[in-house]
């Protein structure tokens, strides 16, 4: 987030939000000359070891970031940035790594509304911060990103309006972090067998997305399934995502139904499972579910292990 704290003209939010490297100079100047309260917290900290640069340096560097010129929509785009998993919502590009985001958030929601923070995670219940220039940013993951300038501020030193809104904003829309939102459907949208005889196929048709809870629930699916030799098809069509842990869990799920003599078909148009391994024997990967009606020769598919 930051290019370089401690130089004139190297620390900012560009990389954030896209937003123009401009500074204040004179309030920057001013303010350095005044920052006794943070120049002794400084040292304290060093005191303790925990920081491990000049002070004077790193006091300077802070105030440099807060005498940044922007707008209420440089704003905005830096939380949809947070918001979005520090990816830039208009170029696309991963601008702060994700672990980054996490913390930053979390410091958001911890104290990011200093003295008024226990009342606001109860209020309004989104990770925020507020500045004394009247601007206030929150960020909901993977919902959304908000900003409001209103120079009035409270007791606190949080803009009157921007509280205002934000309240609103959670209330009117459900963006409080603790609201539980209806129930989603289950990851498992079916488990039926198709056809009968030797033709018959076990179908596990998924859908969502798919985390470590969902995950566990296809897993105990799965071992429902009696062992032998019939054909097990593992439907993701319906699948938008599957993050790294549920991933290794539903590999091993098929290498544990392959292991048990079934045939498994993993029907996957986005590709959200490795592909197989050449030893994995009897594993095939489709496109379509349809495609087990005309089951593809070996070397005809672009992604099979038979």
């Amino acid at each position: 987030m930051i290019r370089d704290r401690g130089t004139p003209g190297g620390g900012g939010a560009a990389p954030v939000g896209g937003v123009d490297d401009h500074r204040d100079e004179s309030v920057c100047t001013s303010e350095i000359e005044h920052a006794h309260r943070n120049r002794a917290i400084a040292h304290m900290l060093r005191s303790h070891d925990l920081l491990d640069e000049d002070p004077t340096e790193v006091v300077a560097g802070y105030t440099r970031q807060c005498s940044l010129l922007v707008t209420a929509r440089d704003l905005a785009l830096m939380t949809a940035t947070l918001a979005n998993r520090g990816v830039n919502p208009r170029s696309g590009e991963q601008v702060v790594p994700e672990r980054a985001v996490r913390q930053v958030l979390s410091v958001m929601s911890t104290c990011g509304m200093y003295d008024g923070a226990g009342d606001w995670a109860t209020q309004v219940g989104i990770p925020a911060k507020s500045g004394v220039a009247g601007g206030l940013i929150g960020a909901l993951p993977g919902q959304i990103g908000i900003a409001t300038f209103s120079p009035r501020l409270d007791s606190h030193g949080t803009s009157v309006r921007g509280v205002s809104l934000f309240e609103r904003f959670s209330a009117d829309m459900g963006l409080h972090v603790m609201e539980v939102p209806p129930a989603a459907p289950a990851v498992v949208r079916s488990h039926h067998v198709r056809g009968s005889g030797a033709n018959a196929t076990r179908v596990l048709q998924l859908q969502g997305g798919i985390r470590f809870a969902g995950a566990e629930r296809v897993v105990r699916e799965a071992v429902q399934i009696p062992p032998g030799g019939t054909t097990v098809a593992l439907d993701l069509t319906m699948v938008f995502s599957v993050d790294d842990v549920s991933r290794r869990m539903l590999t091993e799920v098929v290498r544990r139904l392959v292991l048990d003599g079934h045939t498994v078909h993993v029907v996957d148009p986005r590709s959200l499972l490795p592909d197989p391994d050449p030893d994995d024997r009897g594993v095939v990967v489709l496109h379509d579910l349809e495609d087990l009606l005309d089951p593809p020769r070996p070397g005809t598919t672009g992604r099979h292990s038979a």
